[in-house]
């Protein structure tokens, strides 16, 4: 039984060019001109009988019965964004370089997380990161930039329904990633109010390259100087995805460690507070986590958001479904800032929106200046523990 949705009604036409587009899905590996031409040719037939994106307009999935992907797709929100402090960095809340901030879009690349892909370069230097649900309890990452850069990103993956959901909120930034499910690929290629940097396809591809001292599809690199030359247009930067203050809540608790009980991989999930760093260190199975320069990943502010999920209609790896993190509505969230801990929701009326973060007492959370890794924990299924 074929997990691509019906297009043509028969079975006939459709299911042919999804089998071939299937073929020739790269999963991280950049295609052949042949293939490439072979695909323009399948992708021109398939428009022939309908439009995948042709109907714009949030996509609302439930979180128990599932959603329907087809002629959907998310849109950018039309709510005018805040005025921005051309002094401050908008995803971090501290001063700009030269005192200002760069007049460039958002970049977001997804990044692996399975043990090949280990250790990663360029997490260190994101604005924000988030840690999204793969499949089979693998997490992989969508890092974000904008008044941050680094030289060496990766190793760049494929493309998941929740990167551009959760970048939907930047304005027009850049999705940075390599291949994916071919149905994934013709959505976001769709999504006009972002720039599809694919890595199968030219000249997109001219962004990324390969290291010799590791394996496909684990070796594919890039960095933001090369990202930012494909999107000519030099769209604005993002608006404020945090509100920041410099001192935490006083109704704010000490917490020294913060476990996400079996999170990744089954293993456990922890940031640790390194008071002389100012920052909180992750962990994960109990050991350290650091990146290919041997430094333990950091940050300013982890914001842990617990997520309603469901299945992906298509398999990720073999038999198993990718899980999508249903990031509009509303939920539980923790704020970790300051070796204190602050509990409360996060709220996200539709897709394009900022995630809006309040206190059990209606007040909003703030973050401390800096950077920030957003966890996209599902709900009811992996326990936060505080040490004090």
């Amino acid at each position: 039984m074929s997990h691509f949705p019906s297009t043509d009604g028969s079975g006939g036409l459709g299911h042919r060019i999804r089998q071939a587009v299937l073929r020739l899905d790269t999963r991280g590996r950049i295609v052949s001109l042949a293939s490439i031409g072979a695909l323009l040719v399948l992708v021109l037939a398939l428009v022939s009988t309908t439009l995948l994106t042709s109907s714009p307009g949030a996509l609302k999935p439930g979180h128990g019965g599932g959603h329907n992907h087809d002629a959907q797709t998310v849109t950018a929100s039309t709510i005018p964004p805040p005025k921005l402090d051309r002094h401050l960095c908008p995803l971090t809340g501290e001063r700009a370089g030269h005192g200002k901030v760069p007049q460039r879009p958002a970049i977001g690349i997804k990044i692996g997380n399975d043990p090949a892909a280990r250790p990663q370069s360029g997490l260190l230097y994101a604005d924000i990161v988030y840690e999204e649900m793969a499949e089979g309890g693998i997490t992989r990452y969508l890092a974000v930039f904008q008044c941050r850069q680094a030289a060496l990103i990766g190793p760049v993956r494929s493309v998941r329904w929740d990167d551009w959901h959760v970048l939907a909120s930047y304005n027009h930034p850049i999705l940075a990633y390599s291949g994916g499910i071919s149905y994934w690929e013709q959505l976001a290629a769709g999504l006009h109010w972002l720039y599809n940097a694919d890595a199968t396809f030219y000249p997109m591809a001219n962004a990324y390259f390969r290291t010799s001292n590791r394996y496909p599809p684990e070796n594919l690199y890039t960095s933001t100087a090369r990202l930012w030359a494909l999107d000519p247009k030099n769209h604005l930067p993002p608006p404020a995805q945090f509100q920041y203050r410099n001192k935490p809540a006083a109704s704010s608790q000490p917490a020294r460690v913060v476990t996400i009980a079996g999170y990744s991989e089954g293993q456990n999930v922890t940031w640790t507070w390194d008071p002389k760093a100012g920052a909180w260190m992750r962990s994960q199975g109990g050991v350290p986590d650091t990146d290919a320069n041997g430094q333990q990943l950091h940050a300013t502010n982890v914001v842990i958001q617990f997520v309603g999920t469901q299945n992906e209609p298509y398999y990720e790896s073999g038999t198993v479904y990718g899980v999508e993190s249903i990031t509009e509505g509303t939920g539980t969230a923790y704020v970790l800032r300051n070796g204190r801990v602050e509990k409360g929701t996060w709220k996200t009326p539709k897709y394009g929106d900022t995630m809006e973060l309040r206190l059990t007492n209606g007040d909003l959370m703030a973050l401390s200046p800096g950077n920030t890794w957003v966890e996209e924990v599902p709900v009811n299924r992996y326990p936060v523990q505080i040490q004090k």
